[in-house]
Protein backbone atom coordinates (compact mmCIF):
# COMPACT_ATOMS: atom_id res chain seq x y z
CA UNK A 1 0.00 0.00 0.00
CA UNK A 2 1.27 3.49 -0.88
CA UNK A 3 1.73 6.08 1.83
CA UNK A 4 1.86 9.80 1.26
CA UNK A 5 2.51 13.16 2.82
CA UNK A 6 0.19 15.83 1.50
CA UNK A 7 1.41 19.42 1.23
CA UNK A 8 -0.62 22.55 0.55
CA UNK A 9 0.70 26.07 0.10
CA UNK A 10 -0.67 29.48 -0.76
CA UNK A 11 0.83 32.97 -0.61
CA UNK A 12 -1.12 36.04 0.43
CA UNK A 13 -1.02 37.47 -3.11
CA UNK A 14 -2.25 34.23 -4.67
CA UNK A 15 -5.08 33.95 -2.18
CA UNK A 16 -6.31 37.51 -2.92
CA UNK A 17 -5.69 37.55 -6.69
CA UNK A 18 -6.40 33.95 -7.82
CA UNK A 19 -8.68 32.66 -5.10
CA UNK A 20 -6.37 29.81 -4.09
CA UNK A 21 -7.47 28.22 -0.82
CA UNK A 22 -5.64 25.92 1.57
CA UNK A 23 -8.91 24.18 2.43
CA UNK A 24 -9.71 23.52 -1.24
CA UNK A 25 -6.27 22.03 -1.86
CA UNK A 26 -6.53 19.80 1.16
CA UNK A 27 -9.95 18.50 0.16
CA UNK A 28 -8.78 17.70 -3.40
CA UNK A 29 -5.67 15.88 -2.13
CA UNK A 30 -7.57 13.79 0.44
CA UNK A 31 -10.19 12.83 -2.15
CA UNK A 32 -7.38 11.76 -4.53
CA UNK A 33 -5.74 9.61 -1.84
CA UNK A 34 -9.03 8.03 -0.87
CA UNK A 35 -9.87 7.23 -4.51
CA UNK A 36 -6.43 5.68 -5.17
CA UNK A 37 -6.27 3.89 -1.82
CA UNK A 38 -3.27 5.93 -0.57
CA UNK A 39 -2.73 6.29 3.16
CA UNK A 40 -2.07 9.83 4.36
CA UNK A 41 0.61 9.74 7.07
CA UNK A 42 1.27 13.45 7.40
CA UNK A 43 -0.27 16.79 6.42
CA UNK A 44 1.55 20.13 6.12
CA UNK A 45 0.19 23.54 5.17
CA UNK A 46 1.63 27.05 5.06
CA UNK A 47 1.15 30.59 3.80
CA UNK A 48 4.53 31.32 2.26
CA UNK A 49 6.17 32.23 -1.05
CA UNK A 50 7.55 29.44 -3.25
CA UNK A 51 10.55 31.43 -4.54
CA UNK A 52 12.77 29.35 -2.24
CA UNK A 53 12.44 26.25 -0.06
CA UNK A 54 13.19 28.28 3.07
CA UNK A 55 9.64 27.71 4.35
CA UNK A 56 8.79 26.72 7.93
CA UNK A 57 6.33 23.93 7.12
CA UNK A 58 8.46 22.46 4.33
CA UNK A 59 11.49 22.41 6.63
CA UNK A 60 9.40 20.47 9.18
CA UNK A 61 8.43 18.06 6.39
CA UNK A 62 12.09 17.40 5.50
CA UNK A 63 13.02 16.94 9.16
CA UNK A 64 10.24 14.34 9.53
CA UNK A 65 11.44 12.39 6.47
CA UNK A 66 15.04 12.34 7.74
CA UNK A 67 13.97 10.92 11.10
CA UNK A 68 11.32 8.57 9.71
CA UNK A 69 12.69 7.01 6.53
CA UNK A 70 10.22 4.83 4.62
CA UNK A 71 7.35 6.46 6.53
CA UNK A 72 6.05 7.72 3.19
CA UNK A 73 6.92 7.10 -0.45
CA UNK A 74 4.90 9.97 -1.98
CA UNK A 75 4.80 13.73 -1.51
CA UNK A 76 1.55 14.95 -3.03
CA UNK A 77 0.51 18.52 -3.87
CA UNK A 78 -2.07 20.04 -6.21
CA UNK A 79 0.16 21.57 -8.93
CA UNK A 80 3.86 22.00 -9.48
CA UNK A 81 3.69 25.71 -8.70
CA UNK A 82 2.55 24.68 -5.17
CA UNK A 83 5.87 22.81 -4.90
CA UNK A 84 8.21 25.50 -6.23
CA UNK A 85 8.51 28.59 -8.44
CA UNK A 86 12.25 28.25 -8.93
CA UNK A 87 13.37 25.76 -11.58
CA UNK A 88 16.90 25.19 -10.29
CA UNK A 89 15.84 24.76 -6.66
CA UNK A 90 12.99 22.47 -7.70
CA UNK A 91 15.32 20.03 -9.50
CA UNK A 92 17.68 20.02 -6.50
CA UNK A 93 14.80 19.27 -4.11
CA UNK A 94 13.38 16.51 -6.33
CA UNK A 95 16.77 14.84 -6.28
CA UNK A 96 17.00 15.23 -2.51
CA UNK A 97 13.54 13.72 -1.97
CA UNK A 98 14.35 10.80 -4.25
CA UNK A 99 17.38 10.01 -2.09
CA UNK A 100 15.01 9.87 0.89
CA UNK A 101 12.82 7.39 -0.98
CA UNK A 102 10.04 9.90 -1.68
CA UNK A 103 8.58 10.76 -5.09
CA UNK A 104 7.08 14.28 -5.43
CA UNK A 105 3.93 14.36 -7.57
CA UNK A 106 1.29 16.94 -8.57
CA UNK A 107 -2.16 15.31 -8.78
CA UNK A 108 -3.48 17.80 -11.38
CA UNK A 109 -0.26 17.68 -13.44
CA UNK A 110 0.87 14.05 -13.02
CA UNK A 111 4.16 12.96 -14.61
CA UNK A 112 5.55 9.43 -14.94
CA UNK A 113 9.19 9.95 -13.97
CA UNK A 114 10.14 6.58 -15.49
CA UNK A 115 9.55 7.91 -19.01
CA UNK A 116 12.52 10.13 -20.07
CA UNK A 117 10.44 12.24 -22.49
CA UNK A 118 8.21 13.34 -19.62
CA UNK A 119 11.11 15.37 -18.21
CA UNK A 120 10.41 17.93 -20.95
CA UNK A 121 6.88 18.30 -19.58
CA UNK A 122 8.30 18.57 -16.06
CA UNK A 123 10.63 21.35 -17.20
CA UNK A 124 7.65 23.27 -18.58
CA UNK A 125 5.62 22.81 -15.40
CA UNK A 126 8.54 24.05 -13.28
CA UNK A 127 9.68 26.93 -15.48
CA UNK A 128 6.21 28.39 -16.21
CA UNK A 129 5.64 29.58 -12.58
CA UNK A 130 9.17 31.02 -12.45
CA UNK A 131 8.58 32.96 -15.67
CA UNK A 132 5.29 34.22 -14.28
CA UNK A 133 7.03 35.37 -11.09
CA UNK A 134 9.75 37.19 -12.99
CA UNK A 135 7.26 38.88 -15.30
CA UNK A 136 5.20 40.00 -12.31
CA UNK A 137 8.36 41.28 -10.63
CA UNK A 138 9.32 43.29 -13.73
CA UNK A 139 5.83 44.78 -13.91
CA UNK A 140 5.97 45.74 -10.24
CA UNK A 141 9.41 47.34 -10.62
CA UNK A 142 8.32 49.26 -13.71
CA UNK A 143 5.15 50.44 -11.98
CA UNK A 144 7.04 51.56 -8.87
CA UNK A 145 9.70 53.44 -10.87
CA UNK A 146 6.99 55.12 -12.94
CA UNK A 147 5.18 56.21 -9.77
CA UNK A 148 8.41 57.48 -8.21
CA UNK A 149 9.22 59.51 -11.33
CA UNK A 150 5.80 61.10 -10.92
CA UNK A 151 6.85 62.12 -7.40
CA UNK A 152 4.97 59.47 -5.40
CA UNK A 153 6.71 57.53 -2.63
CA UNK A 154 5.24 54.03 -2.93
CA UNK A 155 7.13 51.90 -0.39
CA UNK A 156 6.86 51.91 3.40
CA UNK A 157 6.83 55.49 4.64
CA UNK A 158 10.08 56.65 6.29
CA UNK A 159 10.12 57.80 9.89
CA UNK A 160 8.17 61.04 10.23
CA UNK A 161 5.70 60.18 7.47
CA UNK A 162 2.73 57.83 7.14
CA UNK A 163 1.35 55.91 4.15
CA UNK A 164 -1.99 57.10 2.82
CA UNK A 165 -3.79 57.61 -0.50
CA UNK A 166 -4.77 60.69 -2.46
CA UNK A 167 -8.10 61.59 -4.03
CA UNK A 168 -7.30 59.27 -6.98
CA UNK A 169 -6.66 56.39 -4.56
CA UNK A 170 -2.95 56.39 -5.38
CA UNK A 171 -0.39 55.76 -2.63
CA UNK A 172 1.32 58.84 -1.18
CA UNK A 173 2.95 59.82 2.10
CA UNK A 174 1.97 62.63 4.47
CA UNK A 175 3.64 63.98 7.66
CA UNK A 176 3.05 61.72 10.66
CA UNK A 177 3.21 62.15 14.42
CA UNK A 178 7.03 62.00 14.42
CA UNK A 179 7.42 64.85 11.91
CA UNK A 180 8.24 67.53 14.56
CA UNK A 181 10.90 65.26 16.09
CA UNK A 182 12.50 64.67 12.67
CA UNK A 183 12.66 68.45 12.14
CA UNK A 184 14.23 68.84 15.59
CA UNK A 185 16.87 66.18 14.82
CA UNK A 186 17.97 67.94 11.61
CA UNK A 187 18.11 71.34 13.34
CA UNK A 188 20.17 69.99 16.26
CA UNK A 189 22.67 68.20 14.01
CA UNK A 190 23.02 71.32 11.81
CA UNK A 191 23.87 73.41 14.88
CA UNK A 192 26.94 71.27 15.47
CA UNK A 193 26.72 71.59 19.25
CA UNK A 194 26.07 67.88 19.84
CA UNK A 195 27.33 64.80 18.06
CA UNK A 196 24.93 62.69 16.01
CA UNK A 197 25.06 60.05 18.75
CA UNK A 198 24.06 62.61 21.39
CA UNK A 199 21.23 63.95 19.24
CA UNK A 200 20.01 60.39 18.70
CA UNK A 201 19.95 59.76 22.45
CA UNK A 202 18.02 62.98 23.11
CA UNK A 203 15.58 62.14 20.30
CA UNK A 204 14.99 58.69 21.83
CA UNK A 205 14.16 60.32 25.15
CA UNK A 206 11.72 62.60 23.36
CA UNK A 207 9.96 59.55 21.90
CA UNK A 208 11.52 59.04 18.45
CA UNK A 209 11.78 55.29 17.91
CA UNK A 210 14.78 54.97 15.59
CA UNK A 211 17.83 52.74 15.81
CA UNK A 212 21.34 54.04 16.38
CA UNK A 213 22.55 53.03 12.92
CA UNK A 214 19.33 54.14 11.20
CA UNK A 215 19.80 57.74 12.36
CA UNK A 216 22.60 58.14 9.79
CA UNK A 217 20.39 56.86 6.98
CA UNK A 218 17.61 59.17 8.16
CA UNK A 219 19.90 62.23 8.06
CA UNK A 220 21.04 61.43 4.51
CA UNK A 221 17.57 60.69 3.10
CA UNK A 222 16.53 63.44 0.60
CA UNK A 223 12.87 62.52 1.14
CA UNK A 224 12.79 64.97 4.05
CA UNK A 225 13.43 68.03 1.90
CA UNK A 226 10.95 66.97 -0.76
CA UNK A 227 13.04 64.86 -3.15
CA UNK A 228 12.78 61.15 -4.01
CA UNK A 229 15.90 59.17 -4.88
CA UNK A 230 15.38 56.61 -7.67
CA UNK A 231 18.21 54.04 -7.69
CA UNK A 232 19.83 52.85 -10.94
CA UNK A 233 18.18 49.95 -12.73
CA UNK A 234 19.84 48.13 -15.62
CA UNK A 235 20.82 50.92 -18.07
CA UNK A 236 18.76 53.57 -16.31
CA UNK A 237 20.92 55.97 -14.24
CA UNK A 238 20.03 57.06 -10.70
CA UNK A 239 18.03 60.25 -10.40
CA UNK A 240 16.58 62.65 -7.87
CA UNK A 241 13.03 63.86 -8.58
CA UNK A 242 10.76 66.33 -6.83
CA UNK A 243 8.18 64.54 -4.71
CA UNK A 244 4.50 65.29 -4.35
CA UNK A 245 4.73 64.97 -0.57
CA UNK A 246 5.18 67.83 1.90
CA UNK A 247 8.86 68.36 2.88
CA UNK A 248 9.68 68.44 6.58
CA UNK A 249 12.82 70.59 6.26
CA UNK A 250 14.33 73.06 3.80
CA UNK A 251 16.89 72.04 1.20
CA UNK A 252 19.40 74.46 2.75
CA UNK A 253 19.06 72.76 6.15
CA UNK A 254 19.48 69.32 4.57
CA UNK A 255 22.78 70.24 2.88
CA UNK A 256 23.98 71.99 6.04
CA UNK A 257 23.51 68.68 7.84
CA UNK A 258 25.43 66.88 5.09
CA UNK A 259 28.37 69.23 5.67
CA UNK A 260 28.31 68.33 9.36
CA UNK A 261 28.20 64.59 8.60
CA UNK A 262 31.08 64.89 6.12
CA UNK A 263 33.18 66.90 8.57
CA UNK A 264 33.17 70.04 6.41
CA UNK A 265 31.43 72.10 9.09
CA UNK A 266 33.34 72.59 12.31
CA UNK A 267 31.62 71.13 15.34
CA UNK A 268 31.72 73.18 18.50
CA UNK A 269 31.17 70.52 21.13
CA UNK A 270 33.71 70.78 23.92
CA UNK A 271 36.05 67.88 24.54
CA UNK A 272 35.59 68.45 28.27
CA UNK A 273 32.68 67.31 30.37
CA UNK A 274 30.14 70.11 30.61
CA UNK A 275 29.02 71.66 33.88
CA UNK A 276 26.90 74.78 34.08
CA UNK A 277 29.16 76.18 36.86
CA UNK A 278 32.22 75.92 34.54
CA UNK A 279 31.21 77.49 31.21
CA UNK A 280 34.81 78.54 30.43
CA UNK A 281 36.35 75.10 30.90
CA UNK A 282 38.32 74.21 27.79
CA UNK A 283 38.76 77.85 26.80
CA UNK A 284 41.31 79.02 29.40
CA UNK A 285 45.12 78.99 29.43
CA UNK A 286 47.33 79.06 32.52
CA UNK A 287 48.99 82.52 32.84
CA UNK A 288 52.02 80.91 34.54
CA UNK A 289 52.97 77.88 32.43
CA UNK A 290 50.79 78.29 29.33
CA UNK A 291 49.01 74.95 29.66
CA UNK A 292 45.25 74.53 29.34
CA UNK A 293 43.19 74.89 32.50
CA UNK A 294 40.61 72.36 33.55
CA UNK A 295 37.91 72.74 36.18
CA UNK A 296 36.46 70.85 39.10
CA UNK A 297 34.54 71.25 42.35
CA UNK A 298 35.88 71.22 45.89
CA UNK A 299 33.86 70.49 48.99
CA UNK A 300 33.90 73.02 51.81
CA UNK A 301 31.96 73.85 54.93
CA UNK A 302 29.52 75.96 52.97
CA UNK A 303 29.02 73.43 50.17
CA UNK A 304 30.75 72.89 46.82
CA UNK A 305 33.11 75.47 45.32
CA UNK A 306 34.23 75.45 41.72
CA UNK A 307 37.72 76.28 40.47
CA UNK A 308 39.64 76.42 37.22
CA UNK A 309 43.09 74.94 37.83
CA UNK A 310 46.24 73.85 36.02
CA UNK A 311 47.26 70.20 36.03
CA UNK A 312 50.98 71.09 35.92
CA UNK A 313 53.16 71.50 39.05
CA UNK A 314 52.70 75.28 38.88
CA UNK A 315 49.53 74.84 40.94
CA UNK A 316 47.75 77.87 39.55
CA UNK A 317 44.02 78.05 40.15
CA UNK A 318 41.25 80.64 40.16
CA UNK A 319 37.74 80.62 41.56
CA UNK A 320 35.13 79.98 38.87
CA UNK A 321 33.05 82.93 40.07
CA UNK A 322 36.00 85.34 39.83
CA UNK A 323 36.89 84.09 36.35
CA UNK A 324 33.28 84.47 35.27
CA UNK A 325 33.09 88.07 36.56
CA UNK A 326 36.34 89.05 34.81
CA UNK A 327 35.18 87.45 31.55
CA UNK A 328 31.84 89.28 31.72
CA UNK A 329 33.68 92.57 32.26
CA UNK A 330 35.77 91.77 29.18
CA UNK A 331 32.65 91.14 27.13
CA UNK A 332 31.22 94.50 28.15
CA UNK A 333 34.14 96.37 26.53
CA UNK A 334 34.98 93.94 23.70
CA UNK A 335 33.67 96.38 21.09
CA UNK A 336 33.11 100.09 21.66
CA UNK A 337 29.70 101.58 20.90
CA UNK A 338 31.04 103.93 18.22
CA UNK A 339 32.65 100.97 16.44
CA UNK A 340 29.35 99.07 16.50
CA UNK A 341 27.53 102.07 15.02
CA UNK A 342 30.12 102.31 12.24
CA UNK A 343 29.91 98.59 11.55
CA UNK A 344 26.11 98.77 11.32
CA UNK A 345 26.26 101.68 8.87
CA UNK A 346 28.88 99.97 6.73
CA UNK A 347 26.85 96.78 6.53
CA UNK A 348 23.74 98.68 5.52
CA UNK A 349 25.70 100.59 2.86
CA UNK A 350 27.17 97.32 1.67
CA UNK A 351 23.74 95.74 1.46
CA UNK A 352 22.42 98.43 -0.86
CA UNK A 353 25.57 98.34 -3.01
CA UNK A 354 25.84 94.52 -3.04
CA UNK A 355 22.18 94.22 -4.00
CA UNK A 356 23.18 95.27 -7.51
CA UNK A 357 25.95 92.65 -7.63
CA UNK A 358 23.56 90.07 -6.24
CA UNK A 359 21.09 90.67 -9.05
CA UNK A 360 23.91 90.23 -11.54
CA UNK A 361 25.02 86.99 -9.86
CA UNK A 362 21.42 85.71 -9.91
CA UNK A 363 21.18 86.55 -13.60
CA UNK A 364 24.44 84.72 -14.35
CA UNK A 365 23.28 81.63 -12.45
CA UNK A 366 19.98 81.59 -14.33
CA UNK A 367 21.86 81.83 -17.64
CA UNK A 368 24.09 78.89 -16.68
CA UNK A 369 21.09 76.82 -15.59
CA UNK A 370 19.32 77.52 -18.89
CA UNK A 371 22.45 76.62 -20.90
CA UNK A 372 22.68 73.23 -19.24
CA UNK A 373 18.97 72.60 -19.73
CA UNK A 374 19.34 73.44 -23.41
CA UNK A 375 22.19 70.94 -23.69
CA UNK A 376 19.95 68.19 -22.34
CA UNK A 377 17.05 69.27 -24.56
CA UNK A 378 19.25 69.32 -27.70
CA UNK A 379 20.61 65.88 -26.86
CA UNK A 380 17.06 64.61 -26.50
CA UNK A 381 16.12 66.01 -29.91
CA UNK A 382 19.17 64.35 -31.48
CA UNK A 383 18.19 61.05 -29.89
CA UNK A 384 14.62 61.34 -31.20
CA UNK A 385 15.97 62.12 -34.70
CA UNK A 386 18.23 59.09 -34.53
CA UNK A 387 21.45 61.13 -34.61
CA UNK A 388 22.41 60.25 -31.03
CA UNK A 389 22.32 56.88 -29.29
CA UNK A 390 20.09 56.49 -26.24
CA UNK A 391 23.09 55.56 -24.09
CA UNK A 392 24.89 58.75 -25.11
CA UNK A 393 21.80 60.81 -24.26
CA UNK A 394 21.62 59.22 -20.82
CA UNK A 395 25.29 60.07 -20.24
CA UNK A 396 24.67 63.69 -21.21
CA UNK A 397 21.65 63.87 -18.92
CA UNK A 398 23.51 62.23 -16.02
CA UNK A 399 26.36 64.73 -16.49
CA UNK A 400 24.35 67.95 -16.55
CA UNK A 401 21.45 67.25 -14.17
CA UNK A 402 23.70 67.35 -11.05
CA UNK A 403 25.24 70.59 -12.35
CA UNK A 404 21.77 72.11 -12.72
CA UNK A 405 20.78 71.01 -9.22
CA UNK A 406 23.96 72.53 -7.75
CA UNK A 407 23.38 75.84 -9.56
CA UNK A 408 19.75 75.90 -8.38
CA UNK A 409 20.90 75.40 -4.78
CA UNK A 410 23.34 78.29 -5.15
CA UNK A 411 20.58 80.42 -6.64
CA UNK A 412 18.19 79.68 -3.76
CA UNK A 413 20.92 80.24 -1.17
CA UNK A 414 21.92 83.57 -2.74
CA UNK A 415 18.34 84.82 -2.77
CA UNK A 416 17.76 83.78 0.83
CA UNK A 417 20.94 85.48 2.05
CA UNK A 418 20.09 88.74 0.33
CA UNK A 419 16.58 88.87 1.72
CA UNK A 420 17.64 88.19 5.30
CA UNK A 421 20.90 90.12 5.49
CA UNK A 422 19.49 93.26 7.11
CA UNK A 423 17.75 91.11 9.73
CA UNK A 424 21.04 89.33 10.46
CA UNK A 425 22.87 92.66 10.70
CA UNK A 426 20.31 93.97 13.21
CA UNK A 427 20.59 90.74 15.26
CA UNK A 428 24.41 90.84 15.18
CA UNK A 429 24.49 94.50 16.26
CA UNK A 430 22.12 93.74 19.13
CA UNK A 431 24.35 90.88 20.28
CA UNK A 432 27.50 93.00 20.06
CA UNK A 433 25.84 95.69 22.19
CA UNK A 434 24.52 93.22 24.78
CA UNK A 435 27.06 90.39 24.89
CA UNK A 436 27.05 90.07 28.73
CA UNK A 437 23.26 89.87 28.87
CA UNK A 438 23.02 87.23 26.16
CA UNK A 439 25.86 85.19 27.65
CA UNK A 440 24.45 85.18 31.20
CA UNK A 441 20.97 84.06 30.10
CA UNK A 442 22.10 81.41 27.58
CA UNK A 443 22.22 77.66 28.17
CA UNK A 444 25.60 76.00 28.69
CA UNK A 445 25.98 74.70 25.08
CA UNK A 446 25.17 78.17 23.73
CA UNK A 447 27.61 79.79 26.17
CA UNK A 448 30.36 77.49 24.91
CA UNK A 449 29.35 78.26 21.34
CA UNK A 450 29.60 82.00 22.04
CA UNK A 451 33.03 81.72 23.69
CA UNK A 452 34.42 79.73 20.76
CA UNK A 453 32.91 82.24 18.32
CA UNK A 454 34.19 85.33 20.12
CA UNK A 455 37.68 84.19 21.15
CA UNK A 456 40.04 82.90 18.46
CA UNK A 457 42.61 81.90 21.11
CA UNK A 458 42.54 80.77 24.74
CA UNK A 459 41.50 83.16 27.51
CA UNK A 460 44.17 84.19 30.04
CA UNK A 461 42.65 85.16 33.39
CA UNK A 462 44.79 86.18 36.35
CA UNK A 463 44.14 88.06 39.58
CA UNK A 464 43.89 91.41 37.77
CA UNK A 465 42.01 90.89 34.52
CA UNK A 466 40.79 88.65 31.70
CA UNK A 467 42.52 88.96 28.36
CA UNK A 468 42.54 87.09 25.10
CA UNK A 469 45.46 87.35 22.65
CA UNK A 470 43.10 87.38 19.67
CA UNK A 471 39.37 87.80 19.11
CA UNK A 472 37.33 86.24 16.34
CA UNK A 473 38.31 87.77 12.96
CA UNK A 474 35.02 89.63 12.62
CA UNK A 475 35.36 91.35 16.01
CA UNK A 476 39.06 92.08 15.36
CA UNK A 477 38.20 93.73 12.05
CA UNK A 478 35.39 95.78 13.59
CA UNK A 479 37.82 96.98 16.28
CA UNK A 480 40.51 97.73 13.67
CA UNK A 481 37.96 99.49 11.49
CA UNK A 482 36.82 101.68 14.38
CA UNK A 483 40.40 102.45 15.37
CA UNK A 484 41.28 103.38 11.79
CA UNK A 485 38.22 105.58 11.56
CA UNK A 486 39.21 107.36 14.78
CA UNK A 487 42.73 107.93 13.50
CA UNK A 488 41.42 109.42 10.26
CA UNK A 489 39.21 111.82 12.18
CA UNK A 490 42.22 112.97 14.22
CA UNK A 491 44.33 113.64 11.12
CA UNK A 492 44.57 117.21 9.86
CA UNK A 493 43.05 118.03 6.50
CA UNK A 494 46.49 118.50 4.91
CA UNK A 495 47.63 115.08 6.10
CA UNK A 496 44.44 113.36 4.92
CA UNK A 497 45.51 113.90 1.33
CA UNK A 498 48.51 111.63 1.87
CA UNK A 499 46.11 108.73 2.31
CA UNK A 500 44.83 109.01 -1.25
CA UNK A 501 47.21 106.34 -2.50
CA UNK A 502 45.91 103.79 -0.02
CA UNK A 503 42.22 104.09 -0.78
CA UNK A 504 40.13 102.54 -3.53
CA UNK A 505 37.37 104.20 -5.46
CA UNK A 506 34.23 102.18 -6.10
CA UNK A 507 31.09 102.83 -8.05
CA UNK A 508 28.91 104.74 -5.63
CA UNK A 509 26.91 107.67 -6.96
CA UNK A 510 28.27 110.18 -6.03
CA UNK A 511 31.78 108.68 -5.77
CA UNK A 512 33.06 108.18 -2.18
CA UNK A 513 36.36 107.03 -0.76
CA UNK A 514 36.97 103.65 0.91
CA UNK A 515 39.27 102.65 3.72
CA UNK A 516 42.11 100.39 2.67
CA UNK A 517 40.70 97.59 4.79
CA UNK A 518 38.79 94.55 3.68
CA UNK A 519 36.15 93.29 6.08
CA UNK A 520 35.18 89.70 5.39
CA UNK A 521 31.80 88.85 6.86
CA UNK A 522 29.80 85.75 6.08
CA UNK A 523 26.46 86.21 4.37
CA UNK A 524 25.44 82.84 5.82
CA UNK A 525 25.08 83.45 9.57
CA UNK A 526 24.04 80.53 11.73
CA UNK A 527 21.08 81.15 14.05
CA UNK A 528 21.60 79.37 17.37
CA UNK A 529 18.77 79.68 19.91
CA UNK A 530 18.40 83.38 19.17
CA UNK A 531 22.11 84.03 18.66
CA UNK A 532 23.84 84.82 15.39
CA UNK A 533 27.26 83.27 14.87
CA UNK A 534 29.25 84.89 12.06
CA UNK A 535 31.81 82.99 10.03
CA UNK A 536 34.22 84.15 7.34
CA UNK A 537 33.44 83.66 3.69
CA UNK A 538 33.36 86.55 1.20
CA UNK A 539 35.37 89.80 0.99
CA UNK A 540 34.06 93.25 0.25
CA UNK A 541 35.38 96.82 0.48
CA UNK A 542 34.46 98.88 3.52
CA UNK A 543 33.25 102.32 2.57
CA UNK A 544 33.95 105.29 4.84
CA UNK A 545 31.55 108.14 4.09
Amino acid sequence: MKTAIIYVRVSTDEQSEKGYSLQHQEERLRQYCQFHNIEVVRFYKEDHSAKTFERPAFNELLAFLKKNRQAANLLLFLKWDRFSRNTFDAYMMINRLNKLGVEPQAIEQPIDMNIPENKITLAFYLSAPEVENERRSLNVIAGMRRAMKEGRYVTTAPKGYKNTRNELNRPIITPGKDAPLIQWVFEEVARGVYTVKDVWRMARRKGLDVGRSNIWYLLRNPIYYGKIFIPPYKEQPPMLVKGLHEPLISEALFYEVQEVLEGKKRKTTSQYAAQKELPLRGFMQCPKCGRNLTGSASKGKGGRYFYYHCISPCGNRIRAEDAYDKFMAKLAIAVKEEYIVLFEQIMKDYYHQAHKDQRKAVSNLKVEIEKNRERIAKSQELMVDGELAATDYREVKARYEPVIQKLERELNSLAQVDNNLLEYVAAAVDILRNLPKYFSTASLPVQQKMVSSICAEKLIIDEKECRTPKYNDVIEWIRALGAASSEIKKEQASKFGSLSDSVIRIGFEPMTYCLAYQLQVSLRPCLLQGFVVWTISSPFQVCHV
